[in-house]
């Protein structure tokens, strides 16, 4: 197979004002002038406390172009976007070189799979082995359950539940204490309960979304709470979203110690527990589980393997009813 380099873009070749002298070191007016560009690109997707720094140039995979890092930070989050960059400074390409040599064999023959990057989201790819052909997809063996092969996936020891340990229907939550839709989400949860009564638990499971800057933290303390009393969970869990809009960066540790007392529990090995790496490493294997399964906007439930993402109560039903039908 002949070497090939694909740009896999976030957005099209874009062109930019200005000139770029060939040497590896970027001067600050370059700097100054890719910074701003940014800035006006993205407009109000960017926070407005958002700083940028150019980080680069390396030299590049592709001819005629080096390479860089749009280092992003703000009050919300921060993050990298990698961009290629025309060697007369004209051209942006935000994205990273793929060498297609790294794509592995697949179970079918005459086609190699991989992965490409697109902002911290892996998308599955599959291409012809002569190089020819490209296909944004992955292959799917249709003789497998689809559902079974994402519950089988779901680890369900030491995690939240509600509802009859009876039930003959699974519903596993993905969740983020910051996210409003999530809180609609929490509060549908009673009415599926009560109508499914004796046929449905439902399971919690964190994800924290990196835009959210307390959801961590939140995720972290409603662990902690967990391993003290099982029981008290959902009481601070309703409390958390009830208070959402009361609760800021600033004060997150402070409302979540309030909380843990007002329900009666331990409130020094509550913040002894907050920086526990054992209880960080159970939100990190939430969020990983979440990813293996193609999870990644909250709220998310599957249901007996099934994904329904949104708080959408008709989806969820018709779910549920399905998996009732099936007799799972």
């Amino acid at each position: 197979m002949r070497s090939i380099i694909i740009v896999i873009a976030l957005l099209l070749i874009i062109p930019v004002t200005g000139n770029l002298a060939l040497s590896e070191e970027i001067s600050k007016d370059e700097s100054t002038r890719l910074e701003k560009f940014l800035k006006k690109r993205l407009g109000t997707r960017l926070p407005a406390d958002s700083t940028i720094k150019v980080i680069g140039y390396n030299k590049s995979e592709i001819k005629g172009f080096k390479k860089g890092t749009f280092s992003v930070s703000s009050s919300r989050g921060s993050g990298d976007v990698p961009f290629l960059i025309s060697d007369d400074g004209k051209y942006v390409i935000f994205g990273d070189p793929i060498d297609l040599k790294e794509f592995k064999e697949s179970p079918v023959k005459g086609l190699l799979s991989g992965n490409i990057l697109i902002g911290k989201q892996k998308v599955p790819v599959l291409m012809s082995k002569d190089g020819n052909y490209l296909i944004a997809g992955e292959i799917v063996d249709s003789t497998i359950d689809p559902h079974r092969e994402v519950k089988d996936k779901i680890s369900l020891e030491n995690t939240p539940v509600k509802g009859s340990e009876k039930a003959s229907v699974t519903v596993v939550e993905y969740s983020d204490f910051q996210c409003p839709f999530c809180k609609k989400g929490k509060d549908m949860l009673p009415q599926i309960l009560e109508e499914y009564d004796g046929k449905v638990k439902i399971y919690y499971k964190q994800l924290p979304l990196p835009n959210h800057n307390w959801a961590r933290q939140a995720s972290v303390a409603s662990y902690c709470v967990f391993q003290q009393d099982k029981d008290k969970f959902w009481e601070f869990h309703d409390m958390v979203f009830d208070n959402q809009n009361d609760i800021k960066l600033i004060n997150s540790n402070e409302k979540f110690n309030e909380y843990t007392k007002n329900i009666g529990l331990d409130t020094k090995k509550f913040k002894d527990c907050l920086n526990s790496k054992e209880v960080s490493n159970l939100v990190d294997k939430d969020m990983k589980e979440a990813q293996s399964i193609g999870v990644s906007s909250t709220p998310t439930f599957v249901v007996d393997g099934m994904i329904v993402p949104g708080a959408n109560p008709d989806g969820l039903k018709s779910a549920i009813e399905l998996k009732l039908s099936e007799g799972s």
